[in-house]
């Protein structure tokens, strides 16, 4: 099986060596903001597409064309594995489960997926991707942490504060906690599909974890995270560990089992680099930095380069908005290269 190469920029840094240059990719770089999206995204719909192998591996491939970034993210979603799951999805245009997960008998009733047989579109876009990338280019696959993938299957769709599932956690803790529990099982395997089918590392995103106090997350979610990320680390890839709005999870994150902690835009990388200091960090540049000017813009590239040290995988803080100039990205890229 085709693989990336190990001395690669992305994956030597990410396993604590030395590169030629810094690692870079932008989360959500395949999407909305380029044209060349756009165009086979009117074609289908949004499953369709991260369901139309050919597809999904086209557009997966469409920044690594444009940027030569040195990375590619498999084009997917973290909530297509829940129709094999028994919850059928829709987007309008963000998902809409068909129904809700709020008891332990809807809980026990969720299937477990094959990912071969269930989800073989994602794990053959895996190996057309690999096929086609340069082994100097990582491949990343992306899972849900449990906590985010409950999250959508407690509410039913998005949520501003999530409150139906955190009440969920303190009124029936034994059926929140069998919930995350029962994500992990089916998000195992599927891991280990990924890798298997070319992955070179795995992200898992806790995207909604801000929610929670730095206790309830530690106690509650962290440790079925932990499980996907030793999972990753077992089958041979990098283990990514990336949570949106993390600054009370840094301490517990930094007991984590992955190899890169992806971190966002709301503290210093300075800070977090002294609060995780045996960890590749990744990020951590405002997506709407993308909106200034030239010249500000390549500041704070630079600053975050210096400030992180050399185990660094520059990225944004969180996906790139779909309003974005490609053309700043090309500054990013410009300026990541330059230190």
């Amino acid at each position: 099986m085709k693989r990336g190469d190990p001395s690669a920029p992305f994956l030597s840094v990410a396993r604590g060596g030395t590169a030629t240059r810094r690692p870079l990719w932008i989360m959500r770089q395949a999407g909305r903001y380029l044209p060349e999206y756009r165009e086979i995204r009117g074609t289908m719909s949004f499953l369709e597409l991260c369901n139309t192998p050919a597809a999904a591996c086209e557009v997966t491939l469409q920044p690594i064309r444009r940027y030569g970034l040195d990375a590619a993210i498999l084009f997917t979603d973290l909530l297509v594995p829940l129709p094999p799951m028994g919850i059928d999805l829709r987007y309008e245009p963000g998902p809409v489960l068909a129904r809700t997960i709020r008891t332990m008998a809807d809980v026990e009733a969720l299937a477990v997926p094959d990912p071969e047989r269930d989800l073989s579109p994602m794990l053959e876009t895996v190996r057309l991707v690999r096929s086609q990338l340069d082994e100097q280019v990582a491949l990343i696959g992306f899972v849900g942490a449990p906590f985010t993938m409950a999250c959508y299957l407690i509410e039913g769709k998005g949520s501003k504060n999530w409150d139906a599932t955190r009440t969920l956690l303190y009124r029936e803790p034994a059926t929140f906690t069998a919930l995350l529990q029962k994500l992990a099982a089916c998000q195992r395997p599927l891991v280990q599909a990924l890798v298997h089918a070319g992955c070179d590392a795995v992200q898992v995103f806790d995207s909604w974890a801000s929610v929670l106090g730095a206790e309830d997350w530690a106690q509650h979610c962290a440790p079925h995270t932990d499980a996907l990320l030793q999972t990753a680390r077992a089958a041979g890839a990098v283990a990514i560990h990336y949570v949106n709005g993390a600054a009370q999870h840094c301490d517990r994150m930094a007991r984590s089992p992955a190899h890169v902690l992806g971190v966002d835009w709301r503290l210093p990388i300075g800070e977090l680099r002294r609060r995780a200091p045996a960890f590749a960090l990744q990020g951590n540049l405002d997506p709407c930095a993308l909106f200034a000017d030239e010249a500000t813009l390549r500041q704070r590239v630079r600053a975050i380069c210096r400030d992180a040290g050399s185990r660094h995988v520059f990225n944004l803080g969180h996906g790139i908005l779909p309003t974005t100039d490609p053309a700043a990205v090309t500054i990013v890229v410009d300026e990541v290269r330059r230190t």
